[in-house]
Parts: C-alpha cells; sequence; structure tokens
C-alpha cells in the first residue's frame, strides 16, 4: 500500500527541465576521413596503371583512357600531312628544275647539272706519222678499172665501181663541184687525201673513213681524180702497181 501512495504522490511533483540521453549505435565517420579513405581506395586500384589521385582531383581511368587512344589517329595524322608536303615540295622542286631547263639554257641550276653529267671530250692523240710510214691500199673496188698517176701526182681513174680511201682517216669536209662531189681526208697531222667527181659521197665531215668501206661512188662518166698531200704539198713520190695498188717510191 505504501508503494502505491508513493507512486501517486510522485506523478503529481510538477516537473520543469527533462534530459533525453540517445545512445548511438555507431559513431557517425568525419567527412576528412571518408574523404581520405577514397582517395587511398582509388590509388590502390589504380598502382598498375601509375595513376595517382591526389587530392580531391581524382583521374578516371576509363576517361584516361579514351583520351590516350583518340591521341593517337591525332599524331598519324599530322605525320601524314608532313609527308604530303614533302612529296608537293618534292614535285615543285622537279617542275622548276625542267622549266629552268627549257627556258634558261645558262641558268646556275642548269649549269650546275650540265657539269655533273658532261665530261670533257678527251683530245685525240695526234699523229705525227709521216706518210712514207703509212701501208696504202687500192681506191677502187674493181680490179679491171685502169688507175693512172701523172707526173704531178695525180691519180686518175674513169669506171663504175665504189671508191675508196688510200688509208683510214678522219673526213673534214664534203662539198659539190662542177664534176661531182668532193671528198676532204686527213690520216696523220700533215698527211690528207682529196677524192674529186664522185657521183655519189657516203660520209659526210667529221665522220670517220675506212680504207676497207666505200666513201663514195662513181657511175663512170667522169674521171675521178685522187690527190694525196704532205702538209699542203702535192705528193708525186708513189707509183701504182697491176692491182691499183699505191706504192711509196722513198
Amino acid at each position: 500500500m505504501s508503494e502505491n501512495i508513493d507512486y501517486a504522490e510522485m506523478l503529481e511533483i510538477p516537473v520543469s527541465t527533462l534530459n533525453v540521453t540517445k545512445k548511438r549505435s555507431k559513431k557517425k565517420r568525419e567527412p576528412a576521413e571518408l574523404k581520405e579513405q577514397v582517395v587511398e581506395s582509388v590509388n590502390e586500384r589504380l598502382d598498375t596503371a601509375d595513376e595517382v589521385a591526389e587530392g580531391e582531383n581524382i583521374t578516371d581511368y576509363g576517361e584516361s583512357r579514351v583520351m590516350q587512344e583518340t591521341s593517337v589517329p591525332r599524331k598519324r595524322f599530322l605525320e601524314s600531312g608532313l609527308l604530303v608536303a614533302e612529296f608537293v615540295a618534292v614535285c615543285v622542286l622537279c617542275a622548276a628544275i625542267v622549266l629552268t631547263n627549257l627556258f634558261w639554257e645558262n641558268s646556275a641550276i642548269n649549269t650546275f647539272f650540265r657539269g655533273l653529267v658532261q665530261e670533257e671530250t678527251p683530245v685525240a692523240a695526234q699523229d705525227d706519222r709521216s706518210y712514207s710510214e703509212l701501208t696504202l691500199r687500192s681506191v677502187v673496188s674493181d680490179n679491171s678499172v685502169v688507175c693512172t698517176a701523172d707526173e704531178n701526182g695525180v691519180l686518175t681513174f674513169t669506171g663504175e665501181c665504189s671508191v675508196y680511201a688510200p688509208c683510214g682517216g678522219t673526213v673534214q669536209r664534203v662539198f659539190e663541184g662542177e664534176n661531182g662531189y668532193s671528198v676532204e681526208i686527213s690520216h696523220t697531222t700533215s698527211f690528207s687525201t682529196v677524192i674529186a667527181g664522185l657521183t655519189n659521197a657516203y660520209v659526210a665531215a667529221g665522220d670517220t673513213a675506212f680504207s676497207t668501206l666505200p666513201v663514195g661512188y662513181s657511175a663512170g662518166e667522169t674521171p675521178v681524180t685522187v690527190s694525196m698531200y704532205d702538209s699542203g704539198t702535192l705528193i708525186s713520190s708513189y707509183t701504182v702497181g697491176e692491182n691499183n695498188d699505191i706504192v711509196w717510191s722513198v
């Protein structure tokens, strides 16, 4: 009974203040500690890719890979652009050289390249032999054609045949006269021959004359003369054999 009376008396006591204490089941984490844990977790996951998140700037691994992959085509595009530019520059240079060679013969570029491809023409060795040191051949192809030499040394024949040089040499002149074509041939520095009265000439100035190849042709309508000179002086010291071969008398 006394307990019931005490509880009833307590209910009638006025209450001015009330402190209520709530026990938390778990401690709430501070924001700074949570951020640090997130950063450490990201860094541990990205160690294999050498990418570290620093502070609040966390690098996204997927986005970085995309940027790396997109940078490769751009680099290739720049390299291809440089190759195209170099090709265009080479084409322009080649075109400039061609146009220069066509329209400006004495340009610096033209002179430079001409000097690279051209060589000096070798000077032919001079033949200082005397005419008497040379062996001569017949000047006609047909032994039936009779060749004669007068007292001045002019050899003459009339007949249809091919005409040869008495020995090898270089053709100096070919000209046409009243009696046909004339051919002047130099054999050495002092010895030369002039064949006149040809119906046709087979050689031109600058050609090499051979004693085995004809230099002209005679139709037999006019006489053909062969005059041999030593330093401009007509040579008469020779004879003509039965086969029209020429033999020196010195």
